[in-house]
Protein backbone atom coordinates (compact mmCIF):
# COMPACT_ATOMS: atom_id res chain seq x y z
CA UNK A 1 0.00 0.00 0.00
CA UNK A 2 2.77 2.43 0.79
CA UNK A 3 4.51 1.40 -2.39
CA UNK A 4 1.48 2.56 -4.46
CA UNK A 5 1.48 5.95 -2.71
CA UNK A 6 5.20 6.36 -3.33
CA UNK A 7 4.72 5.55 -7.05
CA UNK A 8 1.88 8.11 -7.32
CA UNK A 9 4.04 10.79 -5.69
CA UNK A 10 6.93 9.98 -8.04
CA UNK A 11 4.61 10.20 -11.07
CA UNK A 12 3.05 13.49 -9.97
CA UNK A 13 6.47 15.00 -9.31
CA UNK A 14 7.70 14.01 -12.75
CA UNK A 15 4.63 15.60 -14.41
CA UNK A 16 5.03 18.97 -12.71
CA UNK A 17 8.48 19.82 -14.12
CA UNK A 18 7.34 18.95 -17.67
CA UNK A 19 4.34 21.27 -17.41
CA UNK A 20 6.51 23.96 -15.85
CA UNK A 21 9.12 23.55 -18.57
CA UNK A 22 6.43 23.84 -21.27
CA UNK A 23 5.07 27.02 -19.64
CA UNK A 24 8.54 28.58 -19.46
CA UNK A 25 9.23 27.77 -23.12
CA UNK A 26 5.84 29.19 -24.15
CA UNK A 27 6.47 32.41 -22.20
CA UNK A 28 9.92 32.75 -23.79
CA UNK A 29 8.43 32.38 -27.27
CA UNK A 30 5.76 34.98 -26.46
CA UNK A 31 8.36 37.44 -25.13
CA UNK A 32 10.50 37.03 -28.27
CA UNK A 33 7.43 37.52 -30.50
CA UNK A 34 6.46 40.66 -28.57
CA UNK A 35 9.97 42.11 -28.90
CA UNK A 36 9.96 41.55 -32.67
CA UNK A 37 6.47 43.04 -32.90
CA UNK A 38 7.57 46.12 -30.97
CA UNK A 39 10.64 46.53 -33.19
CA UNK A 40 8.37 46.25 -36.24
CA UNK A 41 6.00 48.95 -34.96
CA UNK A 42 8.89 51.29 -34.14
CA UNK A 43 10.44 50.74 -37.59
CA UNK A 44 7.08 51.32 -39.32
CA UNK A 45 6.45 54.57 -37.45
CA UNK A 46 10.00 55.71 -38.11
CA UNK A 47 9.66 55.05 -41.86
CA UNK A 48 6.10 56.46 -42.13
CA UNK A 49 5.96 59.62 -39.98
CA UNK A 50 2.70 61.50 -39.59
CA UNK A 51 2.63 65.01 -41.00
CA UNK A 52 2.86 67.59 -38.28
CA UNK A 53 0.03 70.08 -37.92
CA UNK A 54 0.90 73.67 -37.21
CA UNK A 55 -1.62 76.40 -36.57
CA UNK A 56 -0.62 79.88 -37.60
CA UNK A 57 -2.21 82.81 -35.85
CA UNK A 58 -2.12 86.28 -37.42
CA UNK A 59 -0.27 88.67 -35.15
CA UNK A 60 -1.82 91.86 -33.81
CA UNK A 61 -0.13 95.25 -33.85
CA UNK A 62 1.70 94.61 -30.56
CA UNK A 63 3.58 91.61 -31.96
CA UNK A 64 1.40 88.90 -30.46
CA UNK A 65 -2.21 87.85 -30.60
CA UNK A 66 -4.22 87.10 -27.49
CA UNK A 67 -6.39 84.01 -27.82
CA UNK A 68 -8.86 83.31 -25.04
CA UNK A 69 -11.03 80.26 -24.45
CA UNK A 70 -14.38 80.64 -22.68
CA UNK A 71 -13.60 78.82 -19.41
CA UNK A 72 -16.36 78.53 -16.84
CA UNK A 73 -15.90 78.83 -13.08
CA UNK A 74 -13.70 75.98 -11.85
CA UNK A 75 -12.91 74.69 -15.36
CA UNK A 76 -9.45 73.73 -16.51
CA UNK A 77 -7.93 72.34 -19.69
CA UNK A 78 -7.24 68.59 -19.48
CA UNK A 79 -6.17 67.89 -23.07
CA UNK A 80 -5.34 69.74 -26.27
CA UNK A 81 -5.15 67.97 -29.63
CA UNK A 82 -4.29 69.41 -33.04
CA UNK A 83 -6.47 68.16 -35.89
CA UNK A 84 -5.35 67.83 -39.53
CA UNK A 85 -7.96 70.40 -40.64
CA UNK A 86 -6.30 73.14 -38.56
CA UNK A 87 -8.79 73.06 -35.68
CA UNK A 88 -7.77 72.32 -32.10
CA UNK A 89 -9.80 69.93 -29.93
CA UNK A 90 -9.70 71.28 -26.38
CA UNK A 91 -11.02 69.10 -23.55
CA UNK A 92 -12.22 71.04 -20.53
CA UNK A 93 -13.09 69.58 -17.14
CA UNK A 94 -14.80 71.27 -14.26
CA UNK A 95 -17.48 71.12 -11.59
CA UNK A 96 -20.31 71.35 -14.13
CA UNK A 97 -19.01 68.38 -16.14
CA UNK A 98 -16.71 67.83 -19.07
CA UNK A 99 -16.89 69.41 -22.49
CA UNK A 100 -14.92 69.46 -25.73
CA UNK A 101 -14.40 72.59 -27.81
CA UNK A 102 -13.37 72.62 -31.45
CA UNK A 103 -11.41 75.82 -31.64
CA UNK A 104 -10.23 77.60 -34.79
CA UNK A 105 -7.03 79.37 -33.71
CA UNK A 106 -6.69 81.25 -37.01
CA UNK A 107 -10.05 82.97 -36.53
CA UNK A 108 -9.82 82.97 -32.73
CA UNK A 109 -13.34 81.48 -32.50
CA UNK A 110 -15.02 78.33 -31.24
CA UNK A 111 -16.22 76.22 -34.19
CA UNK A 112 -18.24 73.69 -32.15
CA UNK A 113 -18.86 72.58 -28.59
CA UNK A 114 -19.79 69.22 -27.12
CA UNK A 115 -21.05 69.47 -23.52
CA UNK A 116 -21.12 66.32 -21.36
CA UNK A 117 -22.39 68.02 -18.18
CA UNK A 118 -25.82 69.14 -19.34
CA UNK A 119 -28.53 66.50 -19.07
CA UNK A 120 -30.53 65.82 -22.22
CA UNK A 121 -34.09 67.18 -22.25
CA UNK A 122 -36.66 64.50 -21.57
CA UNK A 123 -39.16 63.69 -24.29
CA UNK A 124 -42.80 64.56 -23.49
Amino acid sequence: MTQGVAEEMANSESQTPKALLAAVILMGVLIIAAVFGLIGVIAYRFLHPRPSVTATVPLAEGGFSRLALPLGAGEHITALTARPDGLMAVTLSGTGGDRVLLWNPEAGKIAAELDFGTPAPSAP
